[in-house]
């Protein structure tokens, strides 16, 4: 199922435009192309970015600035990198988002909370 809400969180979410595009260091886009490449400095490019954005929303949660999440708590670095890939892949549209959300997005479409 897609996250028909990606506009909402992104309008929230994003930084002030600055002329017609906000900045981002990563958009689905770049990370695509990264975990894409086989060279292996972009493999560990890709999953690096990917496990510093699930740590990063973890941190939060735990000092209580997120929303809890339904994700294995052992969730491997390479399970995160195929979920995201896969996401990408699938979802072509929304790859001009910042990647952090999409990364968040890919993960609670895997693993969404059903209580």
């Amino acid at each position: 199922m897609r996250l028909l809400l990606l506009p909402v969180v992104l309008a929230a979410t994003s930084p002030a435009p600055v002329g017609s595009q906000a900045f981002m260091f990563e958009t689905g886009t770049t990370l695509l192309g990264k975990c894409r490449n086989k060279a292996p400095e972009y493999a560990l490019a890709c999953t690096a970015y990917i496990v510093g954005v699930v740590d990063g929303i973890r941190k939060d949660m735990f000092i209580g600035r997120a929303r809890p999440v339904c994700w294995p708590d052992r969730m491997s670095a390479d399970d995160a990198r195929k979920t995201v890939i896969a996401y990408l892949e699938r979802w072509p549209d929304q790859r001009k988002a910042p990647a952090s959300v999409l990364v968040s997005v890919a993960l609670n479409e895997r693993w969404p909370c059903t209580k």
